[in-house]
């Protein structure tokens, strides 16, 4: 069986390697067990170290270790014209990341973040399957 594909929001990635407890812990934990594939968007790795910078500076090290040993698949961010048909559903830096987890096909897209479960239209017009950490971490534990 194919490793599933998961682009990761900044916010699951910054709780994952926070904690190991809960969604985000579980997903990263299979990641480095080697039984999923992690992408991000260098939009999601930038917002990661501007949250670490800001507010959890003893997390940074942790942070590096974690690229260095367990790079994730980084991808190129969306073209900024691609966004605008996301306007009213999510905001810019919203529309890049969901773009972003649209270009690589990705089997789930993880986030925590709420405006992406505000409508339905956003998994209907992205075609992503895009679930809560906690959610995808069920998943994760039946197989």
């Amino acid at each position: 069986m194919e490793k599933l594909k998961i682009f990761l929001d900044s916010n699951v990635l910054i709780a994952g390697l926070y904690s190991e407890k809960g969604g985000p812990g579980i997903i990263l934990d299979h990641f480095i067990a080697g039984k999923i594939g992690i992408i991000i968007s260098q939009k999601v790795l930038n917002e990661v170290i501007e949250v670490l910078s800001e507010k959890l500076q003893k997390m940074i090290p942790f942070l590096q270790e974690f690229l260095l040993s367990y790079p994730p698949e980084i991808i190129k961010d969306a073209k900024p014209e691609n966004i605008k048909k996301w306007s009213g559903l999510v905001n810019e830096d919203d529309a890049m990341i969901l773009e972003s987890a649209m270009s690589c096909q990705p089997d789930y897209f993880i986030t925590g973040d709420k405006p992406f479960f505000s409508s339905p239209l956003i998994e209907k017009r992205s075609d992503l399957k895009i679930l809560r950490p906690e959610s995808f971490a069920d998943i994760l534990k039946k197989i």
